[in-house]
């Protein structure tokens, strides 16, 4: 049996690898059995799924259901295990889930990786093609479920690696697409986000300067100003009962004061059309 040392499970709230020690709800790993590369006449291959965010609860299950399916009714391959990302980017360059793929590779432990879509392993093409790059050098194959691309041919092989430099490019214009709504929406005074910035409040969609929080504002730039750090501005304010947005228990932060100090006066895109309440 072939001891695999890099990855260790135990009852604590960390998984330890040999990348380091990460909390256990950044990377959920799905167990199915444990096997061996070689073991028997079946091929070894792993799934991957990944979702962006962490609302896509039902997009993990439907990719591990449709993995597991087709992995059941394919002769000639068991499905040893699947590796899961949850509120991971793509674009993303600490990823646990991937290197621990990338890891597996390299050991010689599967034979396969099975994906819905190789949009799902990555968007960062230099990463992906690494990945494909260290499968062919270990005989391991890549399958993409979505249109039945197979890296075990040479067509296959080509498309792969094509599409890793288009979903880069996807990535780079959803990216850039998410930046222009949010200038046009604070341009124009529109909520842009879930959350309404420290000095306004939303009425139907529309942001108004909220009176007492643009005093605030102004006197938390007045003791920057004066040379005051930011936790010393957090402290005064708390110590003069001054909520923050959300009125948390624990009052303001040095963080959350240098935020609304960035929102309004630094590199934050300033909210220039504001209706005044």
């Amino acid at each position: 049996m072939i001891k695999d040392n890099s990855y260790n499970r135990n009852n604590t709230n960390e998984i330890r690898l040999k990348y380091g020690i990460i909390p256990r709800e950044g990377v959920k790993f799905t167990h199915m059995k444990k096997s061996n590369k070689g073991k028997g006449n079946n091929m070894k291959v792993i799934g991957f799924v990944r979702v962006s965010t962490g609302h896509q609860k039902l997009s993990i299950q439907n990719q591990n259901a449709e993995i597991t399916d087709y992995c059941d009714k394919t002769d000639g391959i068991e499905l040893i295990e699947i590796l899961q990302e949850e509120a991971i980017s793509g674009g993303s360059v600490e990823r646990v889930g991937f290197d621990r793929m990338l890891d597996m590779v390299e050991s010689g432990l599967i034979d396969g990786i099975v994906c819905l879509n190789l949009s799902r392993i990555g968007r960062k093409a230099a990463m992906t093609l690494n990945l494909i790059n260290k499968c062919l050098e270990n005989d391991v194959f890549i399958y993409d479920m979505k249109d039945g691309t197979d890296t075990r041919t040479p067509g296959g092989r080509m498309v792969v690696k094509l599409r890793a430099v288009m979903y880069e490019e996807e990535l780079i214009n959803i990216r850039e697409n998410i930046r222009s709504v949010i200038r046009y929406k604070k341009k124009n005074g529109l909520k842009y986000n879930g959350r309404t910035a420290y000095g306004y409040y939303d009425k139907n969609g529309i942001l108004y300067e909220d009176e007492f929080e643009i005093k605030v504002v102004r006197n938390i730039k007045n003791l920057y100003s004066r040379g005051n750090c930011w936790y010393k501005i957090a402290k005064r304010l708390n110590e003069n009962g001054i909520d923050t947005k959300e009125r948390g228990a624990n009052g303001w932060s040095g963080q959350q004061v240098k935020n609304v100090w960035t929102n309004h006066y630094g590199d934050g895109l300033k909210v220039e059309g504001a209706m005044v309440g």
